[in-house]
Parts: C-alpha cells; structure tokens; sequence
C-alpha cells in the first residue's frame, strides 16, 4: 500500500495534473481580478451615469412624493422593487422586507443633490437615493434557480480535470511500457522489443531501446556461436591426446594426464551443453518418463555404491521432460552434494515429492554450509566461492549454472538456500 501510495506520489503523470491544476488555478485568480477591476472602472465610468439616470426617469414616473399606486404598477412592468420610507409611512412594491439601518454600503455618492448608496442586505444589492423627507431603495428581484448556477462551474471544472487526467495519461501511458520493457530486457529476456506506435520523442526512445537489444542479442549470439566453435574445435586435439597418453609407459603420469583430459573433456561438454539451452533456437527432446525410474538409472549408473537416501512417493509421476538433460541436472546437483558430505556426517538426501500441479525435487546435505553472500551468484557461469579455483574445493563453476539452465528450459525454478553448519538444500521445481 505504502509503495503504491509512494509510486502515484511520484507519478509523472500526477505531477503534470498537479501543475496544471495549479496554474489554472493561478489564471482563473488572475482573470478574475482583472476582470472585477476591468467592470468596477467600466461601472463607474460607463454604466453608473446611464444607472442614475434610470432611476431619475423611475422617480419622475411614481411622481415626488411617490405614489404607491403608480409605483406599483411601474414595478410590475419593470420588474423592480420599490421601496419608500418617510417618518410619516412606509411602503413596498413586495412583501420582501428592507431595514435601512442593517444595508451595508459599499459605494456611496452625491449627484445633482441627491444622496445616492450601493448596498447589500439580506443577500440582495440595493440602489438607496435619499430625497427631502423620504428615502427610495430599489432592487432587482434574483430569481432562484435552486443553486444549480453554482453546481455547474463546479461540473465543469471537475469535467476539465478529469479530460486533462485522461490525456496526460494517454500522453504518457508509452513511460509504463518502457519501464517494464527495459526491466525484461535488463532480466535476459533479449528478445523482447517495445511496441510504441508513435512519432515523438517517447517513440524515440522506444527505437533506440530496441536498436540497444538488437545490438546486445548480436553480441551474445557471436560469443554463443564462437564458444560453440571453439568448444567443437577442441574435441579433435583432446581425443588425439587421449590416444596418446593410452601409450605412455608410466602408470602414474599417464592416470594423472588421462584426470586432466577428463576434467577437461566434461568442462567442454558443460559448455557445449549450456550454449545450445541457452540459444533461443534450442528445442528440448521431450517425451513422457517416469521420474523415479530416471532417478533409479541414474543412481546405478553414476552413483553405484555411494550412500545416497532417497525419499519418493510409491505411485509413478508422469512426466514430459527430456530425460537426458533432466539426468545430468541431478548428476550435477548430487555429484556436489556428495562433495560436500563427509564420513561423519548424514548422507546426502533426494526427495521427490508432487504438490499441486508441479514436481519438487529436493537434494539435501549435511556439509559445511556456503556463505549467505556466496547464495545469490552461486547459479552464475564460472563463479566459486573459493576465489583461488583450487581442483579440491570444486569445479569450474558451470555445474549449478547449466542445472539452472535445464531448469528453465523445462519451465521451472531452481532454488538453492544454505547455512553455516547445517548443510546446503538444492530444490527444483518442474511443472507438472
């Protein structure tokens, strides 16, 4: 909630609804002062005069004194209210009552003889001439519209507002896309190009960004393609190597000559085997196995006689994966978990279990623990956690790596969490 809140606080859009709100604001404060200034001068030099003389003509029609009957009949035509006081009576063309001594004056003047005042009372404004002997208040009755004059510059306003919040975000809906876009793209998903059909500078962007994955996907496809011709070129030197240390005399040299071929024959298989899942153009050799009968072949094949506990459910998981590849991500995966146990410790443990609809397999060990700032990269190519590589405490860093690779070729995840002292736990999840 608190990040939402923090995301429309600082929303681009918001900001510019906020500014323009502002300024209109601002403009209608402006023009409205300007515009009372402009009628209070144009009043007083242009329309009082013409007001005065009105009334003047009013006067001399209901006569001096006035006479109620006359005045009458004048304030039905005109539609005005007409009001007479004097010591002797008091009189009104309506029923709606006027206290000379409540009327608050805002303009009082003197023409011709006569003492003339603009006032307020009651709600009404009032033009007051005072004569010898008698006072006339005039008005013109406002009709009552029930307030809707007041409730619809309100609708309007409201309606502006949300026109202007409805363009600024059509205006600015491409930020969103190139926000999320960028973010895939920034994950490794290469591939995906922003679709911004529009010719200023956001769709600009949206080019450049695209030309930028263009060029970083062109990149990593030559590595991939050299790696893989590298790799591939290597085969041939290592099997003349593997011939040639066959026919050394020495035992000794040639067991240690033939370990080094080995590690490095399967470090190029890692290789050759991470590129090709790695390529958006690789394509899985899937069929339908059963996982505890994969896991068994590679039990007996890889680990005869090695202690390994083994906790599966009794009825058969079914599942479409390619079973080459999901061997060698449990090859790895146990191969590093045996490792890491010692004699002392509990044996290493696979768990395979079904929950929902996908399949968790669990391989758990009893070792020494990994740093918790070693965790984050440990699925990164080529990374160790013992900076001097030694042959002793591992690999080359692209077992976990290419296991987090078949993971994802298959749709899955794969986890890994660890403590010091209590062991490392592996899990991999595969939908079902």
């Amino acid at each position: 909630m608190k990040q939402a809140k923090r995301k429309k606080r600082h929303s681009l859009s918001g900001r510019l609804v906020l500014l323009f709100v502002v300024m209109a604001a601002v403009i209608v404060i402006a023009v409205s002062s300007t515009m009372v200034w402009a009628f209070r001068t144009h009043f007083q030099e242009n329309i009082r005069p013409h007001l005065m003389q009105y009334l003047d003509y009013i006067q001399q029609d209901i006569g001096s004194p006035p006479n109620p009957a006359k005045a009458s009949e004048l304030a039905k035509r005109l539609n005005v209210e007409i009001h007479y006081f004097s010591d002797e009576q008091q009189w009104a063309t309506s029923t709606h009552p006027v206290n000379l001594d409540d009327i608050r004056y805002h303009r009082q003047l003197r023409q011709q003889g006569v003492e003339y005042g603009f006032g307020f009372y009651d709600g009404r404004e009032y033009l007051i001439s005072q004569h010898d002997g008698y006072t006339l208040a005039f008005s013109v009755p406002r009709r009552d519209h029930g307030g809707q004059y007041k409730i619809i510059p309100l609708l309007v306003i409201l309606l502006v507002l949300v026109l202007l919040y409805l363009a600024t975000r059509r205006l600015f809906a491409p930020v969103k896309e190139i926000k999320n876009g960028v973010a895939r793209i920034g994950a490794g998903e290469l591939s995906h190009r922003l679709d911004i059909k529009r010719r200023d500078e956001l769709g600009e962007l949206g080019d450049s960004i695209n030309a930028m994955a263009d060029d970083i996907e062109q990149m990593l496809e030559a590595k991939r393609q050299l790696l893989l011709a590298i790799s591939h070129e290597l085969r041939s030197p290592l099997t003349r190597a593997k011939v040639s240390v066959a026919m050394l005399d020495d035992q000794r040299q040639q067991t240690e000559i033939q370990r080094d071929l080995n590690e490095m024959e399967a470090l190029i298989e890692e290789l050759l085997e991470t590129e090709r899942l790695s390529t958006r153009h690789s394509i899985l050799n899937k069929s339908d196995a059963k996982i505890q009968q994969l896991i068994s072949e590679l039990l007996e094949k890889y680990f005869a006689g090695q202690h390994i506990q083994v906790i599966q459910p009794d009825e058969a998981i079914t599942m479409t994966v390619d079973s080459a590849r999901i061997k060698l991500l449990l090859k790895n995966i146990l191969s590093n978990a045996l490792q890491h146990s010692s004699e002392d410790t509990p044996p290493p443990r696979l768990t395979l279990a079904k929950l929902g609809d996908s399949v968790k397999i669990t391989v758990q060990d009893s070792g020494r623990g990994i740093e918790a700032e070693h965790i984050p990269h440990l699925m990164e190519p080529f990374y160790r956690t013992d900076a001097a590589r030694q042959r002793e405490t591992g690999g080359y860093g692209l077992g976990l790596y290419l296991c987090k690779v078949i993971t994802e070729a298959h749709g899955g995840l794969m986890e890994i969490q660890s403590e010091i002292g209590k062991g490392t736990t592996v899990v991999v999840s595969l939908p079902h």
